[in-house]
């Protein structure tokens, strides 16, 4: 079958990155595949790479020597290290990448087919059954790829194996539906609870995303909800009330977690010449996390375990 033809049947889709024996996405030791594609664009989103799903160049100046292997190779004659690099005129073939000795170069979303990925399921499978682990779909937003998707999961039901997933709750549920009886569980992402200001952003109102955690809940998935607190953009209190009003009224029995901002994902804006789109925040406190957990514990709503 022709690479055309299995991309539009499902059975090869775009990864960002396949993470093995990854113990914070879920029960248990976990192989967390990260797939490409995002119709949000969250202005601390730590994986910009993931917004689309063609293929790019990551340079990372720190660990460049200079060497010039890359532009040796390169068939285009480029220099990945450039500052005017166009990089619409590399074909993203990864010579560079495998000539670089310093790792400085990184290819991103790769095409994979799904046979592939189940093979490298079926080796991980052993540290599955001794944990209680399984496999955790992520991103970007998953739920993109829907078919890749569903390809993937019919996979893992077929070796016995369980399946999370981390949504940013931005997708179409015609689409996706039928995929919600295959999956344990779900972390699904909350961002604001004002519509225009999550607009502003993350380039895109909320209310697709909430009719989409009341359609997952009613469908009987379990869900913890996640809050990705920022200073700047949710942490004020009339906001987080309302996120546990929400909670209350249409989540009953999910749960909460708080996952601080940090700046982990700061350096790939660079590496992929994105800078323009990168925008610093403010971390919270111990205190203010924890007081922020203590709205959505007076609303009677459960941390995460």
């Amino acid at each position: 079958m022709a690479a055309t033809d299995k991309a539009k049947d499902g059975t090869t889709g775009t990864v960002l990155q396949m993470q093995d024996y990854s113990i914070h996405d879920g029960d248990g030791v976990r192989t967390t595949i990260f797939l490409a594609g995002c119709g949000l664009r969250c202005q601390w989103c730590a994986n910009p790479e993931s917004w689309t799903q063609h293929r790019k160049l990551a340079y990372h100046a720190h660990k460049c020597r200079g060497c010039h292997s890359c532009r040796t190779v390169c068939p285009e004659g480029l220099d990945p290290a450039a500052g005017d690099f166009d990089a619409t005129r590399c074909t993203f073939c990864g010579d560079c990448v495998a000539a670089c000795p310093e790792k400085a170069l990184q290819l991103a979303c790769e095409q994979m087919d799904a046979d592939a990925i189940m093979e490298q399921i079926r080796r991980d499978e052993i540290f599955f059954r001794h944990s209680g682990g399984g496999v955790t779909f992520s991103g970007g937003e998953p739920f993109v790829q829907h078919q890749f998707l569903r390809h993937l999961m019919a996979g893992c039901e077929r070796l016995g194996v369980s399946v999370w997933v981390e949504t940013c709750g931005f997708f179409k549920w015609e689409a996706c539906q039928d995929l919600m009886a295959g999956i344990d569980y779900i972390f699904f992402d909350i961002k604001h609870m004002d519509s225009e200001i999550h607009r502003r952003f993350t380039g895109q109102g909320n209310e697709t995303i909430l009719d989409n955690a009341k359609r997952i809940h009613a469908a009987g998935v379990s869900m913890t909800v996640r809050v990705p607190l920022i200073a700047e953009v949710n942490l004020e209190e009339n906001n987080l009330e309302a996120t546990a009003r929400f909670m209350r009224d249409h989540l009953p029995d999910c749960s909460i977690e708080l996952l601080p901002y940090h700046e982990l994902g700061k350096a790939k804006y660079s590496a992929f010449r994105m800078k323009d789109s990168f925008h610093a925040f403010t971390t919270p406190t111990g205190a203010q996390t924890a007081s922020a957990y203590s709205i959505f514990d007076r609303y009677g709503i459960k941390r995460y375990q």
